[in-house]
């Protein structure tokens, strides 16, 4: 049997497979590349592979312990299998989250440098780790070893002080708003190390302890890794040396299968978990803007292919929907140089495509945040009470060709690599989107019926924190300095 061999000379999403008419039939490059047998402009194949592919989901493939072939996946499917499948996922298997042996002493440092410098020390711990690992099996560290997929947090960072920071504002809003009527009920979703947990808990304790014996704390956790962490370094250790026993409950689940109702009023914290949400691919048709929504097809020799249908799902619908009767409408954008695909006029779009046909007549890509809008459904409808206190990036570097695309990287190494492409290996890279907090603060307003304001990450932390406890001996404040390119939002 003839061994099969993996096409590398083009990237998965170097051709745009259109379903349907194909545009310009009597174009020149289009009869040349017709006449070459290429498949991007066979109309009754394409077709036919899709079809051929059975549709599979997040949900159904996240029992099955081998990646999937020979199924189709909507785009934010496929990412958020790469991402979350509690087999091969990245953050099943990959992921560990930076923290300091202890905390940072700012007031004893020189200045910035000092801090980095420090933070630079640290890591030697995660690399004796990953040697240690290394030892145990010499035999299999050429091919067994993997590189340590090091995340970094201001919560770690800055602990205990960011996570006081979030303290005050949950206090002073409870004591506005809840006080004395109703316990503080806390929701944390993505709880990384536990840390967040113990910084407010014992900041309430330490301020407030009439509030503190009224206090509940319950983290949402997807990654069953993380979860276990925090159970047994939060709980067992952190919290039982803290006396917080009682206070705390894990709950090992996906947001997106929250099936209860919280009666109560509650804060909903959901820092860094904003941008792992999934996304679905956009295209538009460049002379109708007909929006065109992107599948990956995976072969049986598990080789991607993005398709693009004219026929949206439910949430790609509401998403656009929303936008379009909202404050920041695309539709109707006419710059020539604007980022978004929209924003490009009729001849700049005609002309791209005429010099590169393999697009189909499809715009650059568009990555929406369709999970977002079902997060702010279940807020809406499971926890009809709450306060959301969310932050995220609101730009990425080194993203993947597209509109609001995301940064596709990975640990290889010891050093950061990036790809231009989300369809890679599942659960070899982190797949992390930035977040349009204007945007999201819009559909907020139209999907929970509650404002949400948008700061800065400096401008929270100002009005919050205790920024002499983060200052350096030259004034410096690492804190404020540091993610220049995360906002806060919060209702």
């Amino acid at each position: 049997m003839k061994k099969f061999l993996h096409d590398y000379t083009v990237n998965p999403n170097t051709f745009s497979f259109r379903l349907g008419k194909q545009p310009y039939e009597g174009s020149f490059m289009r009869q040349v590349l017709k006449a070459s047998g290429h498949d991007a402009w066979n109309e009754r194949e394409n077709e036919q592979l899709f079809i051929k592919h059975p549709t599979t989901t997040f949900n159904r493939q996240s029992r099955n312990p081998k990646r999937p072939k020979g199924v189709k996946m909507l785009a934010s499917d496929f990412i958020e299998d790469s991402l979350y499948n509690r087999h091969y996922g990245y953050f099943s298997k990959q992921v560990e989250i930076f923290q300091p042996s202890t905390p940072f002493e700012y007031a004893k440092m020189e200045s910035q440098d000092q801090f980095m410098k420090d933070w630079q020390s640290q890591y030697t711990r995660y690399e004796d780790k990953k040697t240690s690992s290394d030892q145990k099996n010499p035999k299999d560290q050429k091919t067994n070893t993997k590189d340590i997929q090091l995340w970094h947090t201001p919560t770690e960072l800055f602990q205990p002080f960011y996570g006081e920071a979030l303290a005050r504002y949950l206090l002073v809003n409870y004591m506005l708003n809840q006080y004395p009527y109703n316990d503080l009920v806390i929701y944390e979703m993505g709880g990384g190390n536990g840390t967040l947990m113990l910084n407010i808990l014992n900041y309430i304790r330490e301020k407030q302890p009439d509030v503190y014996e009224r206090t509940q704390y319950k983290i949402i956790e997807i990654s069953h890794n993380l979860s276990t962490k925090q159970e047994e370094t939060a709980l067992q250790l952190k919290a039982k040396d803290h006396d917080h026993r009682g206070k705390v409950q894990i709950i090992n689940k996906s947001i997106f299968d929250w099936k209860e109702v919280e009666p109560n009023p509650c804060f909903f914290i959901a820092l860094e978990v904003f941008d792992n949400f999934a996304h679905d691919v956009i295209r538009y048709d460049n002379t109708n803007r007909e929006p065109y929504q992107g599948y990956v097809v995976i072969d049986e020799h598990g080789d991607f292919k993005e398709f693009f249908t004219k026929d949206l799902d439910d949430w790609a619908n509401a998403f656009l929907g929303l936008r379009e009767n909202g404050k920041y409408p695309r539709l109707n954008q006419k710059s020539l140089w604007g980022e978004h695909p929209l924003a490009k006029n009729a001849f700049y779009r005609g002309f791209k495509d005429s010099i590169y046909p393999v697009r189909a007549n499809l715009s650059d890509p568009e990555y929406i945040p369709t999970r977002l809008l079902k997060f702010f459904h279940i807020l809406k409808y499971k926890f009809p009470q709450h306060q959301l206190l969310a932050s995220d990036f609101s730009k990425l570097n080194e993203t993947i060709p597209g509109y609001m695309a995301p940064v596709v990287q990975t640990m290889l190494n010891n050093r950061m690599v990036t790809t231009d492409s989300y369809m890679v290996l599942q659960g070899y890279f982190d797949i992390m989107f930035p977040t349009d907090f204007q945007l999201a603060s819009d559909l907020y307003r139209q999907v929970v019926g509650k404002l949400a304001d948008v700061s800065s990450h400096r401008e929270f932390l100002s009005q919050w924190a205790d920024i002499r406890a983060t200052t350096t001996q030259t004034g410096e404040n690492p804190m404020l300095e540091f993610y220049k390119n995360a906002d806060f939002m919060y209702s």
